[in-house]
């Protein structure tokens, strides 16, 4: 751990080693870049995470007042539970049944039952304001999961994007130390043959 932050610290801080080329600046300065961003994002996912679950806490009492609950009695058996069904879940299959919308007319459609319903069987189900069947209405459970995952999603975006760019730039860097290398090598090559042919002669 401690040779870790070392490191870090000799990437950060380059200008205290004498050795240190203009490129390890510009590399220390970009890391201190990316190490930032995402403290810098941090508010912002979270008035991204407050701004959803407002908006979702809303949609979420809007359908409360538009939905309600009403009884649909099954036309056909909603079928066996299949067999691999696992301890404690529920298993629901898909049936038409028939209920009664609000202005009093008789309504049928395609509704989730307990898997092995019998026919006749009595299920509640959500309707909307036209009588027809709707998923239940948001909770505000539901509004907490999705404004999390809105700020989780836009804090770890920046992230890995400041990371995933910080690797690419390091792997331009890096190339282009290799080929400031190389020349130095091949210009260092050419003086040191020079010097020991003369001294050979």
């Amino acid at each position: 751990m401690g040779e870790c932050l070392l490191r870090l610290r000799r990437l950060l801080l380059p200008g205290a080693n004498p050795l240190a080329r203009p490129s390890d600046r510009i590399e220390g300065r970009v890391l201190t870049l990316v190490l930032l961003l995402p403290l810098v994002a941090t508010p912002f996912a979270v008035a991204s995470g407050a701004q959803t679950y407002g908006e979702q806490l809303g949609a979420a009492r809007s359908q409360t007042r538009e939905r309600q609950q009403v009884t649909a009695v099954l036309l056909d058996d909603a079928g066996p539970p299949p067999a691999a069904v696992r301890a404690g879940s529920r298993a629901r299959a898909e049936v038409r049944a028939t209920w009664q919308a609000p202005d009093g007319s008789a309504r049928t459609g395609m509704v989730a039952a307990p898997a092995g319903s019998p026919e006749r069987s009595r299920v509640r189900i959500w309707t909307d304001r036209s009588g027809r069947s709707v998923p239940p209405p948001m909770t505000s459970a539901a509004a907490v999961r999705e404004a999390t995952a809105a700020a989780a999603t836009l804090w770890l975006t920046v992230l890995f994007g400041a990371v995933g760019g910080f690797w690419l730039f390091r792997r331009c860097l890096d190339r282009l130390r290799r080929c400031n290398w190389q020349r130095e090598w091949e210009h260092f090559e050419r003086h040191w043959s020079g010097y020991r042919d003369s001294g050979e002669g």
